[in-house]
């Protein structure tokens, strides 16, 4: 038998044997055999001559063709998605394509997705993570994949702040009810609980009030007479009640201005001393062995320990579990000095806010700046100057005006209620300080978006896991809410 492989051009001899034709009457591949021979063959085609038995009565079977091997099919063609991204401002967003391929991008600049797509399928890109207080849009978000795609623009910018009133009839008083129906007089300070529960420290009531999530407004300690008795909340007494902060779990710690003293409030409702006695003082120790004067800032940290702002000793202190008392930084003068510890001043601290990772802000009211404070006790100035104004900007080239309270949200954003300019601040994570509602110099109570909305002397403020910023509007008697809006720059896209 013969194995030829007819080729173009010529005819080539893969193997010999015996040719069991030699003698036989053609057959019609004998005769394509010949004529192939030397003609132009296009492709390749192997034919294999069988033996001559059992075909037929001239000897010669039916010779099968072997085909070639089918060609390998060509894989879809696919492509990249990307694009831009501008505003973000040290902030990190993660992006996905068609509700997957998860994408962290921390800077502006170009992006593009790891998993490409295959030519004709579609492609969706959706913003599905960003921080509280940066909003996102996304022009170009979805087509039809033809080509490389390099054109989808991811804007983001800081939300425009929506001002309303929560609780509070706008006039001095003690009354409990639902919202407008509830009063104040001058409440300084106010915390969060996990539940969305506000304690609000009612300065000259002399009482602690709580603001359910559905704005109920009720006394939770105190009974408005002015004292430093401990025992059963509403018999327990205050003497001007000036901040708050509330523990892991659900204990309420309030700094006592002119009592000395850092009070605790249990989720049983009972009032104790954490620490300081009714004599002022700087003196560290357990309990009423240590000493503080006209303590105005509470914050507590992932581990319960307690920070207070001690006003007068231009302080920051630091009380553990135990109760145990010690100096965080400050040397006691009055000054604005960076260093570590002991080595750094202060000059009227009046809030304290921790981060997750234990660093503590310092709302450092007559230096009119913003301060930071390392677990390590190293101290910095976060935005402002000595010199008092309202200028937005990067670190010292911002200025505020008796800034009060301070808070700090999950993404490292710090809020300041700026309050001898009316403002409620932010300063991002890259150190921009940005205005986010009301007008320098302009006291009122007009609700409303961003500069269109006022304030009086606004002295605390707290930030809930959506971003939602509660204000203790002090001089206006009220607790005031802002919730990011989209600004109009993003509403255009």
């Amino acid at each position: 038998m013969n194995i030829y492989s007819l080729k173009a051009e010529s005819l080539y001899r893969r193997f010999q044997v015996q040719p069991c034709f030699s003698n036989a009457p053609a057959r019609p591949w004998a005769s394509l055999l010949r004529s192939t021979a030397g003609s132009t063959v296009l492709g390749s085609i192997v034919i294999v001559l069988a033996s001559c038995g059992g075909g037929g009565s001239d000897g010669g079977g039916a010779f099968p063709i072997v085909p070639a091997a089918s060609p390998q099919q060509e894989a879809p063609a696919t492509y990249t998605i990307g694009g831009t991204v501008a505003g973000l401002e040290g902030a990190s967003i993660v992006l996905k394509n068609n509700a997957g391929d998860d994408l962290v991008v921390t800077s502006d600049g170009r992006f593009s997705f790891t998993t490409p797509v295959v030519m004709g399928a579609d492609y969706s890109v959706s913003v599905s993570s960003h921080a509280l207080w940066q909003l996102c849009a996304v022009s170009n978000a979805t087509g039809k994949v033809e080509s490389e795609v390099s054109n989808v623009t991811i804007t983001c910018s800081v939300a425009l702040a929506q001002v309303t009133k929560l609780a509070g009839t706008g006039s001095p008083g003690s009354a409990n009810g639902n919202g407008s129906a509830a009063s104040f007089k001058l409440p300084f300070g106010l915390a969060l609980d996990s539940s969305g529960n506000i304690y609000v420290s009612d300065w000259s009531n002399q009482l602690i009030r709580k603001v359910s999530p559905t704005r109920d407004v009720t006394t939770f300690a105190g009974s408005g007479q002015i004292g430093s008795d401990n025992g059963p909340a509403l018999s327990a007494t205050f003497s001007s009640p000036y901040s708050t902060a509330v523990d892991s779990i659900g204990n309420v710690y309030v700094a006592d201005y002119a009592n000395n003293q850092i009070r605790k409030i249990s989720p049983a409702s009972e009032v104790t001393t954490l620490a300081g006695s009714l004599t002022a003082g700087s003196s560290d120790g357990k309990g009423s062995a240590a000493s503080f004067s006209n303590p105005t800032g509470v914050a507590v940290d992932a581990n319960d320990n307690v920070y207070v702002a001690d006003f007068e000793n231009n302080l920051i202190r630091k009380i553990n579990s135990l109760g145990e008392v010690t100096t965080l930084a400050g040397s006691g003068a009055a000054g604005s000095k960076d260093g570590v510890g002991a080595d750094a001043t202060f000059d009227g601290p009046v809030s304290v806010a921790v981060d997750a990772r234990g660093n503590v802000y310092v709302g450092d009211y007559l230096n009119n700046m913003i301060r930071k404070i390392t677990p390590s006790g190293s101290v910095t100035t976060l935005a402002g100057s000595r010199t008092e104004g309202s200028a937005d900007g990067i670190g010292s080239a911002a200025s505020f005006s008796n800034p009060a309270g301070v808070a700090v949200d999950a993404n490292g954003s710090v809020y300041v209620a700026d309050s001898g300019n009316h403002l409620i601040r932010r300063i991002g994570p890259t150190g921009i300080v940005r205005t986010l509602a009301g007008s320098a110099g302009q006291y009122g109570s007009v609700d409303g978006t961003g500069t269109s909305a006022s304030f009086k002397t606004p002295f605390s403020l707290a930030i809930d896991g959506n971003g939602t910023i509660y204000v203790a509007d002090t001089y206006n008697h009220l607790i005031r809410k802002i919730t990011p809006t989209p600004s109009l720059e993003l509403g255009k896209l």
